[in-house]
């Protein structure tokens, strides 16, 4: 098999994840890669109003408990963006409903996102203006090149058919010094190492699983220096991973997670905490 990233014939098969679903693993670039990938059409099913209740947002409104929660993660990739950047334009690529943006602004960043999601997009589309989110793909939009200081892509990476592309984009649009963070599945990561196939990040919509020498190899092909790398800790409570878990069912964490939520007082089950689940989190620094 052709490797999808570094287009070497390095690519082996790894295991199958369904009936039509193969995973693979490349020895050049240490990518990990889904084929085949999800039709367009599979794709835009996929990202309607039920994909979001994995959130525990469905209809018109958001849910405060998944909010807060959410809000609580992004002032975590906050502290670590403005080490390096205090202020500025930030651009959220795949920015849902905009909870980053919302953090992002209370802390002095001009929001802007691009959202695929026209149910999501919507949300974000209220909060920010029209002309502050593009609905549809990173490639169709019309910002400006060198327009941002900063440009975050949280779980987004592992979604798209030619990583490698979406990251030439995005330099584009950044400024000289400006940085780009990226949170995406570690395929290094202790969860994945102990749960082996059964890996939660396993999904249908993640075409591709990376670690720190995977991205840095499509860092440097975009000329991105790589700054920063670490395992990211996300905010979770027991009243969101009963809404995951329930879409995205697992034989063990489903009950598990079904008997806290229902045992736990609602200020409890509602309660943050912050751990690591088998993420990396990079900054890249566009190179002059």
């Amino acid at each position: 098999m052709k490797c999808k990233i570094c287009a070497s014939n390095t690519a082996k098969h790894k295991f199958n994840l369904t009936d039509k679903l193969s995973v693979y693993s490349c020895s050049n670039c240490s990518v990990m890669f889904m084929d085949p990938q999800l039709s367009d059409e599979e794709i835009t099913a996929l990202y309607s109003e039920q994909y979001y209740k994995a959130w525990g947002i469905s209809g018109p409104s958001e849910n405060d408990v998944s909010k807060q929660m959410k809000i609580d993660t992004f002032q975590l990739r906050l502290n670590q963006i403005q080490k390096h950047v205090k202020s500025g334009k930030v651009l959220d690529i795949g920015c849902a409903t905009g909870f980053f943006l919302e953090a992002a602004q209370s802390r002095g960043f001009d929001p802007y996102g691009i959202e695929f999601s026209e149910y999501s997009s919507k949300f974000a589309k209220k909060k920010f203006g029209e002309n502050a989110i593009f609905n549809g793909k990173l490639e169709d939009c019309d910002f400006p090149e060198a327009m941002f200081d900063v440009i975050t892509m949280f779980d987004l990476i592992e979604h798209v058919r030619v990583p490698t592309d979406i990251l030439a984009k995005a330099a584009k649009l950044l400024k000289p010094d400006g940085i780009i963070m990226i949170t995406t599945p570690h395929s290094k990561s202790r969860s994945n190492k102990m749960m082996g196939t059964r890996w939660t990040h396993y999904k249908k919509e993640h075409f591709f699983y990376f670690d720190k020498t995977s991205l840095d190899y499509i860092a440097k092909e975009n000329n991105l220096e790589m700054i920063f790398s670490g395992s990211s800790k996300k905010a979770l409570n027991v009243y969101y991973l009963q809404s995951q878990f329930n879409v995205y069912k697992h034989w063990l964490f489903t009950p598990l997670i079904n008997f806290a939520y229902a045992i736990l007082p609602k200020s409890l089950a509602s309660k943050n905490f912050h751990i690591e689940i088998g993420e990396i989190e990079v900054v890249l620094k566009k190179k002059h």
